[in-house]
């Protein structure tokens, strides 16, 4: 990792530990960050959370008011809303056939 030169003499040449482990992401995510992460407001991640096809392995619970939520599990999720990249819909061409004929 390259660290900016001023970061280096200040600190004797090397980094500080607290600096390193801030750099890294982090494991787990709060239901805030796991939003940020999907692109979706908390309250639709709540939703989202509450799907049968959520990941059941995604949920930590460390207490009653401490949950976390896996970064790898989330980005799954998110990847299997991506689908294959489809035809426009029939109802669309007949409509772009209509206008386009004089």
């Amino acid at each position: 990792m390259d660290w900016p030169r001023n970061v280096l003499e200040r600190n004797g040449g090397e980094p500080r530990r607290t600096q390193e482990i801030a750099s890294i992401a982090p494991i787990l995510v709060s239901a805030a960050g796991a939003a940020v992460m999907l692109g979706v407001s908390k309250r639709s991640f709540h939703r989202l959370r509450k799907r049968r096809d959520f990941p059941q392995n995604a949920t930590i619970v460390f207490g009653p008011r401490c949950v976390r939520y896996r970064r790898e599990a989330l980005q799954a999720f998110a990847q299997s809303f991506a689908s294959a990249p489809q035809s426009e819909p029939e109802q669309l061409k007949r409509g772009r056939r209509i206008r386009s004929t004089p």
